[in-house]
């Protein structure tokens, strides 16, 4: 047997990888596929156990994060949580990142495992992800935010994210709400979105809040005035998930991202 994270050229021509992900994906799940599978995801964070929980060999980039933006201050660990500025909930935000050895992998498979070459994604769409952590280093919630920095594609697809975490938590029963279009947003051709979705756990422990909005905001035409070019990539397509333990609350986006 191949040793883990190590010996991927000979991993790969034997198909089979030896790493804990493989232990992961599931009894039905052979081979390379199976391998594929992230040996740690956001969906492995236990809320209400200690951040320094998580695998710091399975992660990369650990940081503070930007209220579901792209990361700032590195940290040496998950222990220096407390580097990171409190939210107004009081809890610290901490990035980190997927190990992008499966990427390389999938890359090599080339066409069939496309969707592995993702970078830090779930359900095939590139995010970022974080925790929430109290005082006391311990983790009280995660969020989730469809990654801008994404391509064309995947950022025009990200408002779908909402779709597969609905369906991943229906046992919540979230009752979802939408919005009409507010002072300067403006639909992206004839299709405008805004879903706010809001849940508890069936156990009532814990909150749950989808954000997707698919809109045009102000300055974002979808014709330049001056050249009469299509502005590509004028609009905003985001999914924002976030679940914490009672009592904080999720806490919605910035006001200038809404």
């Amino acid at each position: 047997m191949f040793a883990c994270r190590s010996g991927l050229l000979a991993a790969l021509v034997a198909g089979v990888l030896c790493t804990p992900a493989l232990a992961q994906a599931g009894p039905d799940a052979t081979g390379i596929e199976a391998g594929l599978v992230p040996a740690f995801s956001i969906w492995n964070v236990r809320i209400g156990s200690p951040v320094t929980d998580i695998p710091e060999m399975e992660v990369v980039d650990i940081s503070c994060g930007t209220n579901g933006g792209p990361p700032s201050t590195p940290l040496k660990n998950f222990a220096d949580f407390a580097v990171c500025p409190a939210e107004d909930s009081g809890l610290h935000e901490v990035y980190f990142a997927k190990d992008d050895e499966l990427d390389y992998i999938a890359k090599a498979l080339d066409n069939e495992y496309r969707a592995y070459q993702s970078g830090t994604s779930i359900y095939a769409h590139p995010i970022v992800q974080t925790v929430l952590v109290d005082d006391g280093g311990i983790v009280r919630g995660i969020r989730i935010v469809t990654d801008d920095r994404a391509s064309l594609r995947d950022r025009r697809l990200a408002v779908t994210l909402s779709k597969n975490l609905k369906g991943r938590y229906r046992d919540w029963l979230p009752a979802c709400q939408d919005f009409p279009p507010a002072a300067g947003e403006n639909p992206v051709g004839s299709e405008f979105i805004h879903e706010l979705c809001q849940a508890n756990s069936p156990d009532g422990k814990q909150a749950l809040r989808i954000e997707a909005t698919f809109l045009r905001k102000k300055g974002q035409e979808a014709v330049s005035r001056d050249t009469q070019q299509i502005n590509r990539g004028y609009f905003e397509s985001r999914t924002r998930f976030e679940i914490v333990e009672k009592p904080y609350e999720p806490a919605p986006a910035p006001a200038t991202s809404r």
